[in-house]
C-alpha cells in the first residue's frame, strides 16, 4: 500500500442523527512537524497512527506515538506532531465535522466529552482503515457506497476506543449449547419453534417449549396446530425420525446409540417408533 500520499473527498453520513462530513481522509508519511494549530465549532480530527515513532503535543502536552496509537482533536484543541527523523511517522487521518444542533446520542457524547484523547485504537482500526483505502481507489462496483459505511464504522470504532479504554479486553460471547429461555415476540414465534423442533428434539417438553414461546400450554398447542396442522407429539416424532435416518445410514452408530441420542428410553421403544412412521425396522435401512 503506498504511503507519503494524501487523497481527500468529502463523505456525509448520519451518526445517531448528527450529520457527520467527513471533509478530507488521508494516508500520509509525516517526515516535517506538522506546527501548533486548533481548529473551530465542530470540527473534529482523528489520527491513526499505522507506523514510525514520534510525538504529538496536545495542548502543550507531549504524548508518545508509535504503531496502534489513536488521538483525536476537537474544537479549539493545540495540536503539533513531530516525527522521528529516522523512523517518520505514518499515519491515517480523518478530517471531520459535526452538523445541526440536535441532541447527542450515546457516542457523540463520548466524542464531546473527550475534545482531547490520546491512547491505543482498537485492533479493528487497521483492518477498516485498509478497507477505506482500497474502496477509495473507484475499482470497484458499489465503492462510493461502501466507503461511506467504512468511514462510519471507523468513526464508531475511534470512540469506542475512548469509552473502553480503561475497560477490560472485549472477548467474544461463548457459543450457547441452548437457545434462549426469554419468550420470544409473536413474530419470532414460528422461527423459534422451528429451531427447537430441528435441534432440540431429544429432551423437548411442550410445558418447556410454551414457556420458551411465552404461551400457555393451551395456546402453544393450538398455534402447533395453525402452523403446522399438527400436534406437538407429531411434530416432535417427525423430527426424531428424520434425525435417525442419517444416523442409521451413517453406519457409525448402533441402533443403541441412536435410540440413546434420540431421548427414546430403549431400543425397542426407538425401533417400535421408527417401523411405525415409516413402515420397516431400522436395521433394513441400514442393509439398504
Amino acid at each position: 500500500m503506498k504511503k507519503e500520499k494524501g487523497t481527500s473527498g468529502s463523505v456525509r453520513f448520519l451518526l445517531e442523527g448528527v450529520g457527520m462530513n467527513v471533509v478530507m481522509v488521508s494516508y500520509r508519511r509525516f517526515t516535517k512537524v506538522i506546527p501548533e494549530h486548533a481548529h473551530g465549532e465542530n470540527v473534529y480530527e482523528i489520527h491513526y497512527v499505522t507506523e514510525g515513532e514520534g510525538e504529538v503535543s496536545l495542548n502543550r502536552c507531549r504524548y508518545p506515538l508509535s504503531p496502534g496509537t489513536l488521538y483525536i482533536t476537537g474544537p479549539g484543541i493545540l495540536h503539533e506532531q513531530l516525527s522521528d527523523e529516522v523512523n517518520p511517522i505514518t499515519e491515517f487521518g480523518l478530517y471531520l465535522q459535526t452538523e445541526g444542533e440536535q441532541k447527542d446520542g450515546e457516542l457523540l457524547q463520548v466524542l464531546r466529552k473527550h475534545p482531547l484523547w490520546c491512547g491505543t485504537g482498537r485492533g479493528v482500526l487497521r483492518s477498516l482503515m485498509e478497507q477505506i483505502l482500497l474502496e477509495q481507489a473507484g475499482n470497484l462496483p458499489g465503492s462510493t457506497e461502501k466507503r461511506v459505511h467504512l468511514l462510519a464504522e471507523f468513526v464508531i470504532e475511534c470512540i469506542r476506543s475512548i469509552g473502553t479504554e480503561t475497560e477490560t479486553e472485549t472477548v467474544m460471547p461463548s457459543p450457547e449449547e441452548e437457545f434462549s429461555t426469554n419468550p420470544v415476540r409473536e413474530e419470532t414465534m414460528l422461527l423459534v419453534a422451528d429451531e427447537i423442533f430441528l435441534y432440540e428434539y431429544r429432551d423437548i417438553t411442550l410445558e418447556e417449549m410454551a414457556k420458551r414461546l411465552g404461551l400457555s400450554v393451551r395456546q402453544t398447542q393450538r398455534f402447533l396446530e395453525r402452523m403446522y396442522g399438527k400436534s406437538f407429539t407429531r411434530k416432535k416424532l417427525e423430527a426424531r425420525m428424520s434425525a435417525a435416518v442419517p444416523m442409521l445410514q451413517n453406519g457409525r452408530y448402533t441402533v443403541t446409540e441412536i435410540s440413546e441420542r434420540l431421548g427414546y428410553s430403549s431400543p425397542d421403544h426407538f425401533s417400535h417408533a421408527f417401523s411405525g412412521y415409516y413402515g420397516y425396522v431400522p436395521s433394513s435401512l441400514r442393509k439398504k
